[in-house]
């Protein structure tokens, strides 16, 4: 009969309820022994949560499990093994399926039973309703904290040290963030600054190499700016997912940031804008990643080639469709670099000339517009929120009184929306594309083509060429 023991402890249960790792131990040989089974062999997990079956020595043991190296299973207690009903139950049906009996000391059942079987699941539906109470207790506590402290209620990130509960600028570490900035302000893509970094022997804040991901993670962390961010994401299948934005809890001027809250919106934007070109490392195509084929949609990719005519070695450059270079359909299309460039950089000079009447434009999707997608949300949610309050009124759970100041505050708060949402639909579309095409003209004629390259993707969102005809997209 091979036999194995598993102990798990987090710290606080040791601390509080004396679920030694040497109390569990001495339990399971002892019931080994009576039982008249071998000496179990045993899978130790000190400090880890039953939250989670992902535990460095479980996982062990679920490999042996499943190698048909074990045929009983025995902890102290049901929790010891897991607290989440679903994950135990596919455990006990995953050690069934490979001849593996479960068996609890204390509670003194084997799942080899059916009565054994059904205690389990009793067992298991009680385990959980205890995670569940604690991990709301925990996320009431911690939300109040978020909404009325300025403590620091995660990790410190990269330019930032935790010093009684509250975030604090390492200088140090700052300096190296704010020139991380001023690079991306400038031009430079993550993985550019991250090789920077490395070759300046400055380490993240576990301690290790810089990378693109980790570039772009810290330009995107509001802590940046001063402003701490709780309940943003949440788990969701075994996944972390964005929540709602609605359901964020945001204070700003928590903390003392190493940029300005504008100044980091104005990074966003940045980022946002190279979002669609995966090859803005290369500064000799201008275009790559917003350029498309006016006939497959197809993403026009930069292509140089050399010729050679006498003595002479002649080397030009082109944007050609992907979809022909790979075989796909799509037929020789293709242009030359330097004709197209010049062509879009004639039409925004355009933009910057005419008069608002003369412009004919098509835009995508802004930030604005996106603001104005919140509000509406907002707007959308009050509206839910007055017809809890009238349910909740007829089935006489409040007063009318309570209805009434409810009401009150809903007319306030829609009314405010409403005025910020006019504000943004109000927004003169040809002025606003005029001066920001003025603002980042210079950058675009600069000579710094990484720096262009960067400047046209924050004004232009797609370009479509057919029949060298461009078609352009402009972003407000």
């Amino acid at each position: 009969m091979k036999v194995a023991a598993y102990l798990r402890v987090s710290t606080d249960e040791q601390v509080e309820s004396g679920h030694s790792l040497l109390e569990q131990r001495e339990r399971l040989k002892a019931y080994a022994k009576v039982m008249g089974w071998d000496k179990p062999t045993f899978y130790i997990d000190d400090g880890y949560s039953a939250g989670s079956l992902k535990r460095p020595q479980l996982q062990k043991l679920i490999k042996d499990i499943e190698s048909r190296k074990v045929n009983i299973l025995m902890t102290t207690k049901l929790d010891r093994l897991s607290r989440n009903l679903l994950d135990l139950l596919q455990v006990i049906k995953f050690m069934e399926t490979h001849d593996c009996n479960y068996v609890s000391a204390t509670e003194s059942f084997d799942t080899s039973t059916a009565a054994g079987r059904m205690v389990l699941h009793l067992l298991g539906v009680f385990a959980e309703f205890e995670r569940g109470r604690t991990s709301e207790r925990v996320k009431d506590n911690m939300t109040s904290l978020a909404r009325n402290t300025n403590m620091a209620l995660s990790g410190p990130c990269f330019g930032f040290d935790i010093i009684d509960k509250q975030y604090v600028l390492n200088k140090k570490e700052a300096k190296y963030g704010l020139k991380m900035v001023e690079m991306t302000e400038a031009g430079h893509g993550t993985r550019s600054i991250a090789q920077w970094l490395n070759s300046m022997n400055v380490k993240t804040k576990r301690g290790k190499q810089w990378d693109s991901t980790a570039v772009r993670r810290l330009l995107r962390t509001e802590t940046i700016c001063g402003t701490r961010i709780m309940n943003k994401r949440k788990k969701a299948n075994g996944k972390t997912v964005m929540r709602p934005k609605e359901e964020w809890i945001i204070k700003e001027n928590n903390h003392e940031g190493f940029i300005s809250p504008e100044r980091f919106k104005n990074l966003q934007n940045i980022l946002d804008s190279r979002k669609i070109n995966k090859q803005h490392e290369n500064e000799t195509y201008l275009l790559t990643g917003i350029l498309k084929c006016g006939y497959c949609g197809g993403t026009m990719k930069g292509s140089s080639a050399r010729v050679s005519r006498g003595d002479k070695k002649y080397e030009y450059y082109r944007y050609i469709c992907s979809s022909y270079v790979k075989g796909s359909g799509c037929k020789h299309h293709a242009a030359h670099r330097e004709d197209i460039e010049n062509a879009v950089i004639t039409q925004i000079e355009s933009v910057t000339n005419s008069s608002d009447k003369e412009l004919q434009l098509k835009v995508v999707a802004s930030n604005e517009n996106e603001d104005v997608v919140e509000l509406k949300r907002a707007l959308e949610s009050l509206d839910k929120q007055m017809m809890r309050q009238i349910e909740a009124y007829g089935k006489g759970l409040i007063e009318e009184e309570d209805l009434e100041r409810s009401n009150k505050y809903v007319k306030e708060q829609r009314q405010l929306l409403r005025n910020q949402l006019d504000s943004l639909e109000q927004i003169n579309t040809p002025q606003a594309l005029k001066e920001k095409a003025k603002t980042l003209l210079p950058d675009i004629k600069s000579l710094d083509r990484k720096k262009a390259k960067t400047t046209i993707a924050q004004l232009i969102d797609s370009l479509v060429l057919t029949d060298g005809e461009l078609d352009i997209v402009w972003r407000i």
